[in-house]
């Protein structure tokens, strides 16, 4: 079974602060370039489509997730972001 993501009330507050539509989110969390780097037990950021995405396991339910917020990559983060891209594909 695959992970199931929720988009939470502060969280479409948050895209709008930073400019993000819900469906741009919902692209980078499916897509086949994503790249996953996890912040401890239940949070974790997922990278695509030039997005930041911050997300929290929900109520401590595996594969479900909370979408908190999200923002475009700053240079730095895009330049990592095709680089891990780039590895994985070898």
């Amino acid at each position: 079974m695959g992970s199931r993501f929720s988009f939470t009330e502060q969280a479409l507050a948050n895209l709008r602060v930073y400019g993000v539509f819900p469906g741009e989110v919902w692209e980078a969390l499916h897509s086949s370039r994503r790249v996953i780097r996890h912040l401890g037990d239940d949070v974790m950021i997922v990278r695509g489509r030039r997005l930041a995405v911050l997300l929290a396991e929900a109520d401590g339910l595996d594969n479900d997730w909370d979408i908190l917020s999200a923002r475009d990559l700053s240079d730095v983060e895009a330049k990592r972001y095709e680089d891990a891209v780039r590895r994985s594909r070898r």
